[in-house]
């Protein structure tokens, strides 16, 4: 029996995976980023009872 030979697409799924991880990474950093910097701001302090309701809870 012969190893399977690897597929010509297979390494295109796995970079374009990579580079969603790497997009979302950035999208992450940027936003908790934005939020760190809104919450060291006197005017932009967070009310945590309006965010946890937008959030359902």
């Amino acid at each position: 029996m012969t190893p399977l030979a690897p597929s010509a697409s297979s390494p295109r799924p796995a970079a374009r995976r990579r580079w969603l991880l790497v997009a979302g990474g950035l999208a992450l950093a940027a936003v908790l980023g934005i939020g760190f910097w809104g919450y060291m701001q006197p005017g932009m302090m967070l009310n945590w009872e309006t965010v946890a309701a937008f959030c359902g809870f």
